[in-house]
């Protein structure tokens, strides 16, 4: 009786929403635990600095390596298979790459707005501020990218099918925004179309999760500590947006500017054209040809 309710216990553990919930609740859980132990022990980890760069370090490297070995932990032990979506082989290159392409929109977007006459450079901030962004968009980028890609698309694209999870996570993505205090219907919801299917389409390509999370950190660190075009960030430029608020984004900034939203779809359908091409595009399950469990002998 003992073993069956253990059977029983463990077959519910793997369903995809049981799945999915002790998953967020380990990585989100643990990493929340660290970034408050790290808060509190900011006066130590400062070092008696004007600006504590040390412990923005630390809150960057603690954040990143609980997330990557908390999900690790649960993928070995409750999914039994190899981590394959952080294989250390795609490190260098797509994590380059996707940075590249999140610093390169960003850039397109800020461009367009200048020559629109709608960016403005108002001042430069401190140096220090750097490290703040940097801890922030590096911890942010990694995590988020870990739960939701690695996590929530991952596991509703194995039931689901790839189309039906990337328009949930574009839905989850929008209603995250939506909490923003700057946010509003409109502008969750083009970011929920922006960041949403742009970033599944880049773990959807790879199969791995580091194109996502180079794109993310860059789109964030170019917004807030380059360019100086996001609401509540302050980094080493300071910028003033003036125009309509459907080009500029209004109290969004360029997250709610269709202008972003057109270039982030664009590149959204070139990878994932790509992705189909290389026969990574998934089928919800009652669309997928059974296995033969007897298939004929090899001639």
């Amino acid at each position: 009786m003992k073993g069956q309710q253990q059977r029983q216990t463990w077959r519910v553990t793997l369903l995809p929403l049981a799945r999915i919930v002790l998953a967020v609740l380990l990585v989100g859980g643990a990493v929340a635990v660290t970034q408050v132990l790290v808060k509190l022990s900011r006066s130590v980890l400062s070092l008696g600095g004007a600006a504590p760069a040390f412990y923005y370090v630390a809150y960057l490297i603690s954040s990143v390596l609980v997330a990557y070995f908390v999900y690790r932990t649960y993928v070995r032990l409750v999914e039994k298979r190899a981590v394959s979506e952080l294989s250390p082989s795609g490190v260098p290159g797509e994590l380059g790459v996707g940075m590249l392409i999140g610093l390169g929109l960003v850039s397109a977007v800020v461009g367009l707005l200048w020559v629109l006459g709608d960016y403005r450079i108002a001042g430069t901030g401190a140096w220090a501020a750097m490290f703040v962004v940097l801890a922030n968009d590096g911890a942010g980028a990694f995590v988020e990218e870990v739960l939701l890609r690695g996590v929530v698309f991952r596991i509703t694209e194995e039931r689901l099918g790839t189309w039906i999870s990337l328009a949930i996570s574009a839905v989850l993505f929008a209603l995250l925004h939506l909490a923003s205090s700057n946010a509003t219907v409109v502008s969750a919801v083009m970011v929920g179309l922006e960041g949403g299917v742009l970033l599944c389409a880049a773990y959807v390509l790879t199969r791995r999760l580091w194109l996502a999370i180079g794109l993310h950190f860059a789109w964030d660190f170019a917004q807030d500590a380059i360019f100086g075009v996001s609401r509540g960030a302050e980094g080493f430029m300071r910028a003033d947006l003036t125009g309509p608020a459907l080009i500029t984004g209004g109290d969004s900034a360029i997250e709610g500017s269709i202008l972003a939203l057109v270039l982030s779809l664009v590149v959204s359908a070139y990878l994932l054209a790509r992705a189909g091409a290389e026969g990574h595009i998934v089928a919800p399950f009652w669309r997928r040809k059974p296995v033969d469990p007897n298939p004929p002998p090899a001639e």
